[in-house]
């Protein structure tokens, strides 16, 4: 089962971190009149819904697996020489992408993107907060591919109920981590980092997004290059 849960807890947080948008928001959030009741709601909305398509998805995984099926090629007739070969090009890809995309970004002096929702955030309240952050995850979750791929490993494993749904709950905690952090350091030190959030909110998205494409393509390149040195990836069964 340490292999399910690093799977869980893995594809989890690439989820969440992928999905920095909602960090952004979250840090909009804070400047509203009540930031820790308002940004609590966002944060419980994501949480909640994300956690009930979770359950639907595990109720219903073949239905899930038929629709993703006509999007995603299925990889289980590829043999592991070729699927390794392709995760190791990927991985390369994926490392290179982040460093190219900002050598890019500053060489054609592109302007930092305006905030144009700040003041539309400042005037939420918690319902509305809540019910924001219920919509990004419920409207999300069709083209969550990382939280799929989990569902359907934790289907495949012939768990018992309480233990798949448990497994639901760890992906779940993992991948509201990174909205928990922001939060955890605004509501001790608000007072200190509330002037200077929103000017280092899109350095944040941006260099969040250098990290993840660069740190999952140097996993893919030695969980790959482990493989053809040893024969045994460094994952036990296939990551993608």
């Amino acid at each position: 089962m340490l292999d399910l849960s690093l799977f869980v807890a893995g594809t989890a947080l690439f989820d969440s971190v992928s999905t920095s948008q909602q960090i952004i928001v979250l840090i909009f959030l804070f400047s509203t009149a009540k930031p820790i009741r308002t940004s609590l709601g966002f944060i419980l909305g994501i949480a909640l819904a994300y956690f009930a398509c979770g359950l639907v998805g595990l109720a219903f995984v073949d239905q899930l697996n038929n629709l993703v099926k006509l999007f995603v090629p299925n990889l289980d007739a590829v043999t592991d020489a070729a699927y390794y070969q392709a995760e190791l090009f990927l991985g390369i890809l994926l490392a290179v992408a982040g460093p190219g995309w900002e050598w890019y970004r500053r060489r054609t002096n592109r302007p930092p993107m305006e905030n144009r929702w700040i003041e539309v955030f400042k005037r939420m309240n918690i319902p509305v907060a809540f019910l924001v952050g219920a919509v990004l995850s419920s409207t999300s979750f069709p083209a969550a591919l990382p939280y799929i791929a989990a569902i359907e490993k934790i289907a495949a494993a012939h768990l018992s109920t309480g233990a798949a749904v448990g497994y639901i709950s760890l992906y779940n905690l993992v991948y509201a981590l990174p909205l928990l952090i922001p939060f955890g350091l605004f509501a001790v030190l608000k007072e200190a980092v509330l002037p200077k959030l929103h000017l280092h909110a899109q350095t944040f998205n941006r260099w969040t997004t250098i990290v993840l494409l660069s740190g999952m393509g140097l996993f893919s390149v030695a969980d790959a290059g482990w493989y053809f040195v040893t024969g045994h990836a460094l994952m036990p069964s296939r990551f993608f």
